[in-house]
């Protein structure tokens, strides 16, 4: 899989660069779309033989990244024909991340052996046929930059719920890059100016405060132990410090009377 580094680090291509490579990115998106609809999870594994275990939550990682993928993919591609300059883009760069992303997330699910959804959600084909309804400029550069903004939010809070949680190396791993991609895509749609922040869904926090100890969970005799170290501790510096202020003092001291020595041998 590729490393965190390689699938965050992509930079956007220049104007000019991005209108003559167009025609080519439409035929190899086209391409790899339909290889990937012709490939299934199921012949893979068939073909694979792969038996490792994934928990459900590791399972809802991958389809959250997959179906991101098939909506935001085709997304990008209209970004690229109906938005101003600046949303073509940030629509190129998030089409070309989530291709290379998608390779990833299927080979994943074919090493687990937990298959992936070849469709979007019912939510993402509205989200597609609104941009769709959207007519070329203004209006669809709000459209797809407020949509897929409010979507790269919830999915991010998602993945780094099960990165913290899971225990498959692989997918922790994977949460990561993944993590990383959909933050750069939530700045490069925030630097349109097009993203309405008071639409978003407020932030969920617990404000609930732990009781105190709770959080190392130390028992009586436990923190009686800390309590000597403490003072063990406390007692060593106060001791060093005293050391060497009293060193300083005779120091003080003891420089006029060598002063005075070297005058009489003068």
């Amino acid at each position: 899989m590729r490393s965190a580094s390689e699938l965050a680090g992509f930079d956007c291509e220049p104007a000019s660069v991005l209108e003559r490579s167009r025609p080519l990115v439409r035929i190899l998106f086209v391409v790899a779309l339909v290889l990937a609809l012709l490939a299934p999870g199921s012949a893979s594994l068939a073909q694979t033989g792969a038996v490792n275990s994934v928990s459900d939550t590791d399972a809802v990682l991958l389809t959250k990244v997959r179906q991101a993928g098939l909506w935001e993919m085709p997304s990008g591609m209209m970004a690229m024909e109906k938005g101003s300059p600046i949303v073509q883009k940030v629509g190129f760069a998030i089409m070309m991340d989530h291709g290379r992303l998608d390779v990833a997330t299927r080979a994943l699910s074919q090493k687990l052996n937990s298959p992936v959804p070849d469709q979007p959600s019912e939510e993402q084909r509205g989200w597609l046929a609104e941009e769709m309804a959207a007519s070329p400029g203004p209006e669809f550069d709000r459209v797809f930059a407020n949509r897929l903004r409010a979507a790269h939010g919830q999915v991010f809070a998602v993945l780094a719920q099960l990165r913290a949680g899971t225990r498959n190396d692989d997918v922790r791993a994977f949460a990561t890059v993944g993590n990383q991609a959909v933050m750069r895509h939530m700045t490069m749609l925030e630097s349109t100016g097009m993203v309405d922040y008071t639409a978003l869904p407020a932030p969920v926090v617990s404000t609930t405060a732990a009781p105190t100890g709770i959080q190392l969970g130390l028992d009586t005799s436990q923190m009686a132990v800390v309590g000597a170290l403490f003072l063990l501790v406390g007692g060593g510096l106060f001791y060093v410090l005293r050391q060497i202020k009293s060193n300083r003092g005779r120091a003080r001291t003891s420089r006029p009377a060598a002063a005075r020595t070297g005058g009489s041998h003068g």
